[in-house]
């Protein structure tokens, strides 16, 4: 316990330090290291203390000569291979080869820090490749555990268990850690494993460092579920289905320079608060971190490629809570604003933008591609959205939830899963944007979205794998169209001459007023600026020649 105490607060300590993750050497070889001429043997039942002698093991039993189980080869249609229970005696099983039909090596109930597991390989049984019960303090080091139908190791209500080393690809489960508090889980490979690669779950100050999961579904790489006050550092998780890595209801935890790559979410963060998320490496995720009711976590100095972060509480004052500094997406800044009014961003110098509980914001002149959703806004009103392009991003070019009185003005939203999208959001007004090639519609109004504004909007080509309309309507009141100059929005497949353009969704909506031509957008800054030329420049001109014939008479 010291020792993994020592770890634990030596981790917390240098949480807010960089550390590199490029030397990670990770190996994909699923053959078997050990090149050793093995025993035949049948299964090993110890059921108490006498049972090592009995079989005649090497050892004393003591710490520094515990008995010896070694060089075995048990392939056995019998339930366990190597089975050991209510034992004092240390003891030391290494060096053999196991496949039996429900367990390969199955300790339970022995004596705390007795057991050593040590350079063995269990394949194929029909359950558990190494499976400990009850037996605190157990080491599992340099095992090979592949091909099993449920888990690779098992470790249950044993606290303070070492497992490193260790390979687990192509089972179910590669390790399994439950009810068993302080453990260390170091070092391990656990590659294309159906239920996941790593799962900890009601075990508190878990400890899971330097561990490579590749292509495992289901559950992900690493996955920890109400353990508390846990770590998680310093791991290369890569192209693992549904997430690399996830807390869930894992409060006071640390997730410190991990690597995650490819398929699945980055990191998730869910139901836990005060967990720290300090310099991760995200890329090609899509979504980089999510965190989901989360309140008074930390998100610090995260570097995230072609992925982006997603934010999500019911509460809207929790968004309050966090701590969001030195993140970068694509190598530009991530803007994580709560609770600001009367905010203007104009320099093009974020990533990805991320409002909640904000008003009179005005942003312009953004460029916010590569991401998952270029800008977010949660339970925001009054405010400007302008001239800004967000294009090419996983999800959503603008995605508005819960916000009231959003100008959506003269902006490009191509080539994004869907351009615009308005959640629960009420007298918003969407003109003049640009929406091209989203793969299905341009603009979305859910359900709970009402008393909304489209018009003047040009749409070409979106939503061409399902043939329907480039937009859609769930929502209610909501006009596709300017009512003042009865105008309504341009559609590339719009082929009549006069007629509506029918909207998809539950509302019904149609655009009465189809315009013909895209329209172009009129900037009354510059209108007004170019009227100042055309006037202020020939009235100048004029009064200067005026001065100068006056001289000349003179």
């Amino acid at each position: 316990m010291n020792k993994l105490y020592q770890m634990f607060v030596l981790v917390i300590l240098i949480s807010s330090t960089e550390i590199t993750v490029q030397n990670i050497i990770v190996s994909e070889s699923t053959t078997y290291p050990y090149s050793l001429s093995y025993l035949d043997s049948l299964p090993i039942i110890i059921t108490n203390d006498s049972n090592f002698t009995d079989y005649g093991f090497p050892g004393n039993g003591t710490p520094l000569d515990p008995y010896r189980i070694e060089n075995l080869n048990i392939t056995t249609t019998e339930e366990k291979g190597i089975y050991v229970f209510n034992t004092t005696k240390h003891f030391i099983i290494q060096n053999c080869f196991v496949d039996a039909y429900r367990g390969g090596i199955v300790i339970d109930s022995v004596r705390k820090e007795t057991t050593i597991i040590e350079d063995n390989i269990c394949v194929g049984n029909f359950a558990t490749g190494i499976r400990i019960n009850h037996s605190p303090g157990t080491k599992i080091i340099n095992n090979t555990c592949n091909f099993n139908s449920f888990v690779g190791i098992h470790v249950r209500n044993s606290y303070e268990s070492q497992i490193e080393n260790n390979r687990c690809i192509q089972d179910v489960l590669g390790i399994f850690v439950d009810r068993s508090e302080a453990c260390l889980i170091n070092n391990n490979t656990c590659n294309s494993n159906s239920r996941g690669g790593i799962v900890v779950e009601e075990s508190p100050l878990s400890y899971v460092a330097d561990n490579r999961c590749y292509e495992n579904t289901y559950h992900g790489g690493i996955s920890l579920y109400q353990s508390n006050k846990s770590v998680v550092v310093n791991n290369l998780c890569i192209d693992n289905v549904q997430n690399n890595i996830a807390l869930h209801e894992s409060n006071d935890s640390y997730v410190l320079n991990n690597y995650c790559s490819g398929r699945g979410v980055g990191i998730v963060v869910a139901d836990g608060g005060n967990v720290t998320i300090d310099c991760n490496n995200c890329s090609g995720n899509a979504i980089g971190i999510l965190i989901n009711d989360a309140e008074k976590s930390k998100i610090t100095n995260n570097i995230l490629y072609r992925s982006g972060f997603i934010f999500y509480e019911l509460n809207k004052n929790d968004y309050n809570t966090y701590i969001v500094l030195n993140n970068t997406v694509n190598d530009k800044k991530f803007g994580y604003f709560a609770s600001l009014k009367d905010l203007t961003i104009t320099k093009s110098i974020y990533g990805q933008l991320f409002f909640a509980d904000c008003s009179n914001v005005r942003i312009k002149n953004q460029y916010l591609c590569d991401t998952i959703t270029g800008i977010t806004m949660f339970y925001c009103s009054n405010s400007l959205i302008q001239s800004s392009v967000c294009s090419n991003n996983w999800n959503y070019g603008i995605n508005i939830v819960g916000s009231t009185n959003i100008e959506i003005i003269n902006n490009n939203c191509s080539l994004n899963y869907v351009g615009i999208v308005l959640e629960n959001s009420d007298k918003n007004e969407l003109s003049y944007n640009f929406l091209q090639n989203n793969i299905v519609w341009g603009v979305v109004l859910d359900a709970y979205s009402s008393n909304n504004s489209v018009h003047h909007n040009s749409f070409y080509d979106n939503n061409q794998h399902f043939g329907t309309s480039q937009a859609k309507d769930d929502g209610q009141n909501n006009k596709w169209y300017d009512e003042e100059t009865k105008e309504g929005n341009y559609w590339s497949d719009y082929s009549t001459v006069v007629g509506s353009y029918y909207i998809d969704g539950f509302a019904g909506s149609q655009d009465l007023y189809p315009l013909s031509e895209p329209p172009i957008y009129k900037n009354n800054l510059v209108y007004y600026s170019y009227l100042a030329l055309v006037l202020v420049i020939p009235l100048a001109l004029y009064g200067y020649f005026k001065f100068i014939s006056r001289r000349k008479r003179k």
